[in-house]
């Protein structure tokens, strides 16, 4: 079945990257959390998106500007809705520690130090329960060097070819959108590749949710758990 990948939380219903999209999202139906890392200007390790704080706090600027105790006192709710007023911008231990045994996590390295990721991943017992990626080629590479074994994606838009995701990538996971895995071919060469599927999908048509679900992929990375769950529930003959 196919599993559901929930992109920065419920990030529909609550404030992207907080404890509240997440847990949110569990509830809605996902399997996986993903969540994006960037490091504080004290070298410690946040869930968020952007490289400012400007869109999701109460605060402006380059998160790895700022110091640790500074962005722990940041309101990033509010730009949600007034009701989310007062979440925090989640340390990633702290946020990781509150997923374990819970979820699966997708964590993607915008900027920080890989090693620190590993270590923490590492202390926590989450190796199986993650898998990673970076549009940073130098995050890659070094969580390549650092972490053989950690279970790393790909997309197709920059390998090529799913041949490469592995050969070129070290990568186990091939990331597709929807308009590739229609493409004659696509599936079937990222399995003889020997490659788990998830199809990137942030829309809300409930027809192309179906359309993934029938398509025997391994993930989806979504905005909107609940409506892949119905889609998934039709397919086990469960009224959504």
């Amino acid at each position: 079945m196919t599993k559901i990948v929930s992109h920065r939380g419920a990030n529909k219903f609550a404030p992207e990257n907080t404890f509240a999209a997440a847990d949110l999202a569990l509830e809605q139906g996902a399997d996986y959390i993903e969540l994006d890392v960037r490091e504080s200007a004290d070298g410690v390790l946040y869930v968020i998106h952007d490289e400012t704080l400007d869109r999701t706090t109460n605060a402006k600027g380059p998160v790895g500007h700022m110091l640790s105790g500074a962005i722990d006192t940041l309101d990033a709710g509010s730009w949600f809705d007034e009701k989310f007023k007062g979440a925090k911008v989640p340390r990633l231990d702290v946020y990781l520690e509150h997923l374990r045994g819970r979820a699966g996590v997708y964590i993607e390295l915008k900027y920080c130090d890989p090693a620190k990721v590993v270590a923490l991943v590492r202390d926590l017992g989450m190796v199986r329960e993650t898998f990673y990626f970076s549009f940073s080629e130098e995050m890659r590479r070094d969580l390549q060097m650092i972490a053989p074994e950690f279970r790393k994606m790909m997309t197709l838009n920059i390998a090529k070819s799913p041949s490469l995701v592995g050969a070129v990538h070290h990568a186990s996971i091939i990331e597709i959108t929807p308009e590739q895995m229609r493409r004659p071919g696509i599936i079937e060469a990222s399995r003889k590749a020997g490659l788990d599927i998830m199809v990137y999908y942030g829309g809300d048509d409930i027809a192309v949710h179906r359309e993934i679900a029938s398509a025997g992929v391994d993930y989806i990375n979504l905005d909107r758990p609940d409506l892949f769950e119905a889609a998934r529930g039709d397919m086990n003959g469960v009224a959504a």
